[in-house]
């Protein structure tokens, strides 16, 4: 995605004593289009940080005249939804990566070149992130209303059949119930086979669908009904700057932009035109358009079918979204269980025909159910989330890392040995036995368990099932430890792994 596209919705603070370098930042994130502000004085931030709270606060440590702490405390206390950036000496980063959970999203070095342009670079990251977040949030609330609003437009159109005054029409609508009508809405695989669907149920309507295309500006025709598709084929209509500005209140209105317009009464002698516009996901995707000269008795039939294929059409796309969203696991933001067994078998398979090693290894925390008894759900959680920050940052780009059960988070690592996973994995166990969780400094302790294809299994449910072994062995013993699985005598490896 391109952040810069919605850049203008994030407020962004920079504190420092630095005046040149606060200014640059400044001036950098405002180019991008960024709400940005620059303070130097403490009180003033203060006075804003009360009255408008950013999304985002880039500060220096070196201008803190109290503890660290104490500061990040204060700031939270307006909004405790601030994300925070330092700009500091990173040899200070093991003091900063405690805060992590507080909102301390990156630490940026005071040294070196283009400052400004490494905090715009964090700024862009945090804020992809946050966007996605809403984004995520919105979409499931979206997608409960429409399931909603479909149930009740459903009772809604049973209800005006039984109350119609015209018997033909009646008649007619009443040919193909509103229940068999939305299964096979419900029925299609795409977009397109929505669309077409609708033209099918109003098979006595000359109209054409126009697929709209925002990077031209342009509507193009792609479906219609009573007029050949050779008669459609390469027309559209590129609308003016002007036009495009007052595009969406003019479908409000019921109105037809005037090159469109012109096309439709020339090509298709609809005069006047009239508009039907389908949106998905807050955005216009285009438009169906019909004669003006229609009878009242299709023009109802029409708008009334119409009504049905929106809330499905949004229903759809709602779904598709969130088939991207299903992915995730919200507690430690990693992916979940799904993921992680699509994702171990394709990679599995590319190990076979690249002949190289896929090594998997499942990390849980130690004494786990002893924490969430005495310390509560909500503990357990950040402890998880933590725990899933500590894995992310110390793992190579390609690596996988997922959470598959309560307690068990899985690394895929491909192209990877047996001995290369025991070594990330101790190196893992020592990260987390020296790291203070939570505010009090709270200690944890992991077990891990390692397998590898080809070297101790031959298949993606060994794989998963001989690491599980492994950390369910080490788990039994105490914990704190790795465990790498031992293959059967009578196992033969499909080609050999050079460690």
């Amino acid at each position: 995605m391109n952040i810069r596209e919605h850049s203008s919705q994030f407020t962004i603070y920079i504190f420092t004593q630095d005046v040149d370098a606060g200014a640059a930042a400044k001036v950098q994130l405002s180019q991008a289009g960024y709400d940005a502000y620059f303070f130097q004085d403490a009180d003033m931030l203060e006075q804003r940080l009360r009255d408008t709270p950013p999304h985002i606060l880039a500060f220096s440590t070196a201008g803190l005249q109290g503890a660290l702490n104490d500061f990040v405390t204060h700031v939270l206390g307006f909004n405790d939804d601030i994300k925070f950036i330092a700009i500091s000496d990173l040899s200070q980063f093991n003091i900063l990566a405690q805060y992590n959970e507080h909102g301390f999203w990156d630490v940026i070095s005071e040294k070196g070149e283009s400052l400004d342009l490494r905090i715009l670079w964090a700024v862009e990251r945090i804020c992809e992130k946050l966007y996605l977040t809403y984004q995520n949030e919105q979409l499931f609330d979206d997608l409960q209303a429409a399931k909603k609003q479909i149930d009740e437009v459903h009772a809604a159109a049973v209800a005006s059949m039984k109350k119609a005054e015209d018997a033909a029409a009646a008649a007619a609508r009443d040919a193909i119930p509103v229940s068999a009508r939305l299964g096979e809405y419900r029925a299609t695989e795409s977009k397109e086979d929505l669309v077409q669907r609708y033209l099918n149920n109003i098979s006595d309507i000359h109209c054409i669908y126009f697929k709209f295309l925002p990077s031209v500006r342009s509507f193009v025709a792609t479906h219609a009904n009573g007029i050949p598709s050779d008669k459609i084929q390469g027309v559209g209509a590129q609308l003016d700057s002007g036009e495009i500005r007052d595009l969406a209140s003019q479908l409000a209105l019921g109105l037809v932009p005037p090159h469109f317009s012109q096309v439709l009464v020339e090509a298709f002698h609809f005069n006047p035109p009239k508009i039907l516009p389908v949106y998905a996901n807050g955005g216009l995707e285009g438009v169906f358009v019909y004669s003006g000269t229609l009878d009242e008795v299709r023009r109802h039939h029409l708008t009334e079918e119409f009504s049905l294929f929106s809330l499905c059409y949004s229903h759809f796309s709602l779904e598709k979204k969130l088939d991207a969203v299903e992915v995730q696991d919200f507690v430690t933001d990693l992916f979940n269980r799904n993921y992680y067994m699509k994702t171990i078998s394709e990679e599995l398979e590319r190990g076979r025909r690249l002949r190289q090693p896929l090594s998997v290894v499942k990390v849980a925390m130690d004494d786990f159910y002893e924490i969430e008894s005495s310390l509560g759900e909500a503990v357990r959680d950040e402890l998880l989330k933590s725990l899933a920050s500590v894995i992310t940052k110390t793992s190579r780009t390609n690596d996988v890392t997922c959470r598959t059960g309560v307690n068990e988070m899985a690394m895929i690592l491909p192209h990877c040995s047996r001995k290369g996973a025991a070594l990330r994995a101790e190196r893992l166990r020592r990260i987390v036995e020296g790291t203070s969780f939570l505010n009090n400094g709270m200690k944890v302790s992991i077990s891990l368990g390692i397998s590898e294809f080809p070297t101790l299994c031959d298949s993606v449910q060994a794989l998963d099932e001989t690491a599980t072994k492994a950390l369910l062995h080490i788990l039994d013993k105490g914990g704190n430890k790795i465990c790498l699985f031992k293959a059967q005598e009578n196992h033969k490896p499909e080609f050999e792994v050079t460690e």
